[in-house]
């Protein structure tokens, strides 16, 4: 629903709502609209719902440079320098090449805050990690910087990505889609203001990750496209592990199109393994994964590719019994959903046949090994070292290669601060695994007794040279072996059997079902990414009387990746069920006139416009003034849009806040100004005051009235981002 390129291709207007990558490409491309407009509009949105209104509170870090990105991509537009557009683009990178880069026309997205990027804070949703600054990008953020894309900022997370819609340094996101429900689930949804943000048209797309299933789950929940990928396909290099056994990159889209398209820039190999578990360790073999000359290329013949497939539906997950199964919730309203989605993938030609799930209950069979997973061939103490020493060790690694002279190590931080005690009498915690704790004031003591220089997979050598080969043989046996004996091609489920509800933090009722099975985390729990499972995730529509999303997850063998994207890639395009947000709704400032055409800013007679000196103070209880300086040449000539613009010469500063009586739209107050002269405005700002909560906190902007400011010429456009403390002192309004 609402896919912009749903709307007929004589439209004249382009909602950035549910709007495609590809939509988007053509209007940047047209000189519809400027990434620096894109950009403002993307700001809009984030400033009327994510900051206040609803605040959903899931872009916690924003980028300070997020203009100067997009300004400086349009001017390379306008000098005329081949950008391309990703869709198609050929893409062929042989490993003894260097990557080629793929441009994103600078379409803002967004990046999870365990994720690197150089100059930004890295804290992993941790109070120990709250200044650590990332001193170099992470290979996936450095792809996308090098493809051209604007990174709007760093979304929510949970402590050390742990325990999913457990609050952390920013609190937690919530839903777009239902306020009295999570937007993950409650154990595993680290990647919860990732797929916030993505669902909410925040950005154009967001980069989460995923340890047990934190980043299905949300996506889940979100209506969104998610794709965890076979071991080795995406480089982790850079960012923060939690696991390092099961960590995996999950880039999350509205449509298995857009997951195509940033999918040639995120699987470029990368020439160093450092900080890459998979990619590093020598103990076991990883099959190579084949690569399409570009991910696009998969769409041919996609739509027919479900045709003749056996797919195999786990009963456990459908209100079936599996004898060998641990309990699972199961709604009425999901098992609508199924029955509706069976419908959709028999229509397409597919069959399907209700079978058990050998991964999940061998995995699961703690009766064996007396652990929550259940491998076959561990040594009786890895599961203790796995959630111990191999934790430490990583993230001492990681602090390590950061370089960061405040937190150079672990021994540089205070352990109970890593994952911060919740309130005595927490409701969640009534329900802890215990057999799955992890230790966190014991880490650095940990990292402590490595021998100093010796490397993670040395230390560890003993343990890893069984429990990998391990991990391996027990997904290849109880998936990859089952399947083909059973001559079955891919198995798919409901990626969960209901959601929770968003008052777990004090509603005692609330936390026991969010904990029950088949709640807490997405269906296939553990054993899906411990085993190293790729799956790709499509909605298949709302639950009745809760408004919220569900989705349907296709899980195959090892390097059957592209196979799973067509897959998916069929049923999405022959019965699409997502839904747009309606927390989060379309604003006047999202529409672009795709008649309009920006040919001063786009054009060759560009002119390189710099905003500097920019102040926001308070001057009154509710009153702010924004000041700054524009240099830059003088205008050269006139030039205007084709639908009308600023003459020779003119130069004008707008900017955009929340004003008093503005409802939903952000109000606008302009003023022209003159170069070198510093100018300044004044306005009035709503007051808000962000929801108490039981515990954490929240993201930057929230609280904080929020400016967006832009400079423009007939031939120049500059902004910025401008945050003002309401608690900051008041200046004297004289001058």
């Amino acid at each position: 629903m609402a896919h912009s390129d749903e709307q007929g291709p004589d439209r004249r207007t382009l909602s950035i709502v549910e709007a495609s990558i590809a939509d988007l490409q053509h209007a940047l491309t047209t000189g519809a609209l400027t990434s620096v407009e894109l950009t403002t509009k993307y700001l809009q949105r984030i400033i009327t719902y994510d900051t206040r209104g609803p605040c959903l509170n899931s872009i916690v870090v924003f980028n300070p440079d997020v203009f100067d990105e997009a300004a400086a991509s349009d001017a390379r537009r306008a000098a005329g320098q081949s950008l391309g557009i990703l869709d198609g683009i050929p893409f062929v990178s042989p490993p003894t090449q260097q990557a080629p880069i793929v441009t994103l026309l600078t379409l803002p997205q967004t990046l999870k805050d365990s994720m690197m990027t150089k100059g930004l804070t890295c804290a992993s949703g941790s109070p120990a990690f709250a200044t650590l600054t990332a001193t170099r990008d992470s290979f996936v953020a450095s792809q996308l910087r090098a493809a051209g894309a604007v990174l709007l900022g760093k979304t929510n997370t949970p402590p050390m990505m742990a325990s999913g819609m457990h609050r952390g340094l920013y609190g937690r996101a919530e839903s777009p889609y239902n306020l009295d429900y999570l937007t993950a689930a409650f154990s595993s949804g680290s990647s919860n203001g990732c797929a916030t943000s993505t669902a909410a048209s925040f950005a154009a797309f967001g980069l989460g990750s995923e340890t047990v299933s934190s980043g299905r789950s949300p996506a889940s929940n979100n209506g969104l496209v998610a794709y965890t990928p076979s071991r080795t396909v995406i480089s982790t290099r850079g960012i923060w592990p939690l696991y390092p056994t099961c960590d995996v990159v999950v880039p999350h889209t509205r449509t298995v199109t857009d997951m195509l398209t940033i999918l040639d820039v995120l699987t470029v190999p990368d020439a160093s393994t450092e900080g890459d578990f998979w990619r590093q360790q020598t103990f076991v073999s990883i099959p190579k994964v084949a690569h399409p000359r570009s991910y696009l290329d998969l769409l041919s013949g996609a739509a027919d590719s479900l045709r003749g497939k056996r797919i195999a539906v786990p009963r456990m997950y459908i209100g079936g019994h599996d004898p060998k199964a641990k309990p699972t919730v199961v709604s009425p309203a999901v098992i609508a959903l199924w029955q509706r989605a069976r419908a959709d993938l028999e229509a397409l030609g597919a069959e399907v046949v209700e079978t058990d799930f050998p991964l999940v209950t061998n995995y699961e069979d703690d009766s064996v090994s007396g652990h929550t997973n259940n491998v076959v061939g561990f040594d009786a103490d890895w599961n203790a070292i796995e959630r111990g020493e191999l934790v430490a060790y990583s993230w001492d690694d990681f602090l390590r290669a950061n370089e960061d002279p405040k937190i150079k190590s672990l021994a540089d931080i205070d352990g109970s601060q890593l994952f911060p005690a919740r309130p005595e009498g927490y409701p969640p915690d009534r329900w802890l695994e215990t057999k799955n704790f992890l230790n966190y004031p014991l880490i650095p003591h940990l990292a402590s007794l490595r021998p100093a220089s010796t490397p993670t997979l040395l230390a560890l050598s003993s343990g890893l040279r069984t429990a990998l080969p391990a991990l391996e043989s027990q997904r290849h046996r109880d998936l990859d072996l089952w399947l083909t004996s059973q001559n079955l091609d891919v198995v798919a489920f409901p990626s969960c059997g209901d959601v929770a509800r968003s008052d777990v933090d004090t509603n005692v009722e609330s936390a026991e079902y969010a904990m029950r099975n088949g709640v807490r985390y997405s269906h296939g729990n553990r054993a899906v990414r411990h085993l190293g499972v790729p799956t790709v995730t499509v909605t298949v529509g709302v639950l009745e009387g809760k408004g919220m999303p569900v989705g349907l997850t296709f899980a195959g063998r090892h390097g059957e990746d592209g196979e799973l994207l067509r897959w998916a890639y069929a049923f999405e395009r022959g019965r699409g069920r997502r839904v747009a947000p309606p927390v989060t709704p379309g604003l006047e400032s999202d529409e672009v006139d795709l008649g309009r055409r920006m040919e001063g800013v786009m054009g060759p007679k560009r002119e390189g416009l710099e905003m500097v000196e920019v102040e926001g103070v308070r001057i009154g209880e509710t009153r702010v003034r924004i000041s700054g300086r524009l240099r830059g040449p003088p205008s050269t000539g006139t030039a205007t849009t084709s639908t009308g613009g600023a003459g020779a010469g003119a130069a004008t500063v707008t900017v955009w806040l929340k004003q008093p009586g503005s409802h939903l739209n952000l109000s606008a107050v302009s003023t022209e100004v003159v170069r070198d002269e510093r100018w300044e405005l004044e306005a009035d700002s709503e007051p808000f005051e962000p929801k108490k909560v039981l515990y954490g906190g929240y993201g930057q902007g929230v609280g904080k009235v929020m400016v967006i400011l832009r400079a423009e010429t007939a031939t120049s456009q500059v902004g910025r981002l401008v945050m003002i403390d309401r608690h900051a002192p008041i200046m004297e309004t004289a001058r």
